[in-house]
């Protein structure tokens, strides 16, 4: 079925509007994602023989910022299972293996809140955990929703179609 798209749209879509899904399972409670950010590294060159003082510039190695998400505390294992399984290593008995299954597409997707229809999707290429908090802070004082948080590194992401 064709999906409606508002040509003379003026109104950007809003930043809380969102589901992230981990290997085909979408993540409970989600409710808040660093942003999606690449860069390309800048080479400086000049020839020796080069009259001008000027230095020549060109584009070298692309990085990717790495991409933290936070979820509220819930029965949900999705962020507990698979940050634990490489940090305990726990893919193999006595260890991990050359290369175990620990990375993930991970996909974004941006709703419309007017139509409640998925209008942006990014993916997430040979995502991993490197770093997950179980527990925010506690304090008997604080009335706060309990919060764990991955880091996740990985090799680029795409727009994809919705």
């Amino acid at each position: 079925m064709p999906r409606f798209v508002e040509p003379n749209r003026r109104d950007p879509f809003r930043n809380f509007n969102f589901r992230i899904v981990l290997g085909g399972v979408q993540v409970a409670a989600c409710r808040k994602m660093s942003g999606l950010t690449g860069t390309v590294e800048v080479v400086k060159f000049r020839a020796g023989d080069s009259g001008s003082s000027v230095e020549e510039l060109s584009p070298g190695r692309a990085h990717y910022e790495p991409v933290t998400l936070e979820a509220g505390l819930t029965n949900d294992r999705a962020f507990e299972d698979w940050a634990t399984a490489l940090i305990r290593n726990e893919f193999h008995p006595g260890g991990r293996s050359a290369e175990p299954d620990f990375r993930r597409e991970v996909e974004i997707f941006v709703y419309d809140i007017d139509t409640n229809q998925a209008v942006k999707k990014f993916v997430l290429h040979n995502a991993w955990c490197s770093k997950f908090t179980a527990l925010s802070e506690l304090a008997a004082e604080a009335n706060e929703v309990l919060i764990e948080t991955i880091e996740i590194q990985h090799e680029g992401f795409t727009r994809e179609n919705v």
